[in-house]
């Protein structure tokens, strides 16, 4: 099997969760956000080496909470915005045949989805994970419906997203000279006019942003372990 890097960006705020700090140091259980989605890669005998993007402040804050997780090689400070400060540590860090990019809210990504991507990336050297939309979605312009979209046709992206490491080093230097604004790290990689393998995802593999994505979390720790 292959061997990789993740990169975790932790440098958000907590601005829909209500809350006046980073909301991967809300509790879930007895561990704060970010150390339950940290030990999933802890845990992974295929990840080499978790970096994290954290904010200035908090970077001692996230050593205390990540004590003991040995594969934690550094915590380097983030940038303006998500994409910035991914690529500041794929700035810092040795080069990786592979790297995945997780969010640092999302704690529930299951081995199932780190094989399927594992299993994809030396093959499609860009790889998502999504899952197919439950509810019927609507183009609109304005409040006005333009057309109803074939679900069969679109994911709901999740991450973590899985790249060569060359690949992604060219798209986000390509992103970065072109001022590109993106919402994820495959679109970067499209830029580039190279093609994105996806695979499945699950639907328990929540991104925490908000007070109800709590009780959903909630819902599912009750679920696995019972």
């Amino acid at each position: 099997m292959m061997k990789y890097t993740v990169i975790i960006p932790a440098a958000g705020m907590g601005s829909r969760m209500n809350t006046d700090y980073n909301k991967i140091f809300i509790p879930l259980g007895e561990s704060p956000v970010i150390r339950m989605t940290v030990e999933k890669f802890e845990a992974d005998p295929d990840c080499n080496a978790i970096y994290l993007a954290g904010r200035k402040n908090e970077i001692d804050t996230l050593h205390e909470i990540l004590a003991g997780c040995t594969k934690v090689r550094g915590i380097i400070e983030g940038g303006k915005e998500r994409q910035h400060s991914i690529y500041n540590v794929l700035s810092a860090i040795e080069p990786a045949d592979y790297v995945f990019v997780h969010d640092g809210a999302r704690p529930f990504v299951s081995k199932e989805t780190l094989t399927h991507l594992k299993e994809a990336v030396p093959v499609h050297k860009a790889v998502i994970c999504g899952v197919k939309p439950k509810d019927t979605l609507k183009r609109i312009d304005g409040s006005t419906v333009e057309a109803t979209i074939d679900r069969d046709r679109v994911v709901a992206v999740h991450t973590p997203q899985a790249f060569d490491y060359e690949l992604l080093v060219s798209a986000y230097r390509n992103a970065l000279e072109n001022e590109l604004s993106v919402t994820d790290d495959s679109m970067m990689v499209e830029a580039l006019g190279v093609s994105v393998h996806v695979t499945p995802s699950t639907y328990d593999n929540i991104k925490i942003t908000t007070r109800e994505d709590l009780k959903v979390a909630e819902s599912i720790m009750n679920k696995r372990e019972g």
